[in-house]
């Protein structure tokens, strides 16, 4: 039962702090970077690109972001 207070109680703080929100965010992006698996570059035979090659918006804010810090 105390766990299960612990749990509501730091969901609770988490959702309603943005600050602390956006810890867990980093945290979690990071974790999700490292077990990803790597990406090999390929190419297809009519020019266009790869699902590999694609990147979306979120990507690229989020890489934005790193090469700032």
């Amino acid at each position: 039962m105390l766990k299960l207070l612990v749990g509501v109680g730091l969901g609770y703080v988490l959702f309603t702090n943005p600050g602390a929100r956006q810890i867990t965010a980093d945290a979690l992006r990071t974790a999700a970077d490292a077990l990803s698996p790597e990406q090999k570059e390929t190419s297809s035979p009519n020019g266009k690109k790869s699902i590999n090659e694609t990147r979306s918006p979120i990507d690229d804010h989020y890489s934005d972001k790193q090469a700032a810090q």
